[in-house]
């Protein structure tokens, strides 16, 4: 009998049971549109939708730093849900994810559940971010996420997307 150990270290591909892709890039930078344009199946998980409120027929985002922590950890748990209980076959993360810490969980857990991980780096100018970015972060702001971006693990799939 082969355990699935003994499959691993053969190098047997085992079967993907969906795609978690991981979006990064500073405010501004294109991550939902790429998101909505691209995979408009997925479940996405966002730390920005924890500051929406459904007012009616439509949406207000009341940011408020002190609840950030909440709104990171109530992402991981939407994140999870979608991955564990609904084995959705698209999750993904849209956050800022500017250094490697921010995401790494996500692509651990996705990678141990058995999805295949990719990660998105959206490249576009701080100028042009922050004249763009709908929650009205300041380009001071913008820049320091720009600034503070760390490049992605060398053993991680990342895809660079420039002019969206």
């Amino acid at each position: 009998m082969v355990t699935s150990i003994q499959k691993e270290i053969s190098g047997e591909k085992k079967m993907s049971i969906g795609r978690v892709i991981v979006m990064r890039g500073i405010s501004g930078s294109g991550k939902s549109f790429y998101t909505r344009k691209h995979h408009p199946e997925a479940v996405v998980c966002s730390a920005d939708d924890y500051f929406t409120e459904v007012l009616g027929e439509g949406k207000e985002y009341r940011f408020d730093p002190a609840k950030l922590p909440d709104a990171h950890r109530w992402c991981m748990q939407k994140f999870l849900r979608a991955c564990t209980q609904d084995q959705a076959q698209v999750v993904v993360v849209d956050n800022t994810n500017t250094k490697i810490w921010e995401f790494s969980g996500y692509v651990q857990v996705a990678g141990a559940l058995g999805y295949d991980v990719s990660i998105v780096r959206m490249d576009t100018p701080v100028d042009v971010a922050s004249g763009r970015n709908t929650h009205g972060v300041p380009a001071k702001a913008v820049q320091g996420m720009a600034d503070r971006f760390e490049k992605c693990l060398p053993w991680w799939r990342e895809t660079v997307v420039r002019g969206v």
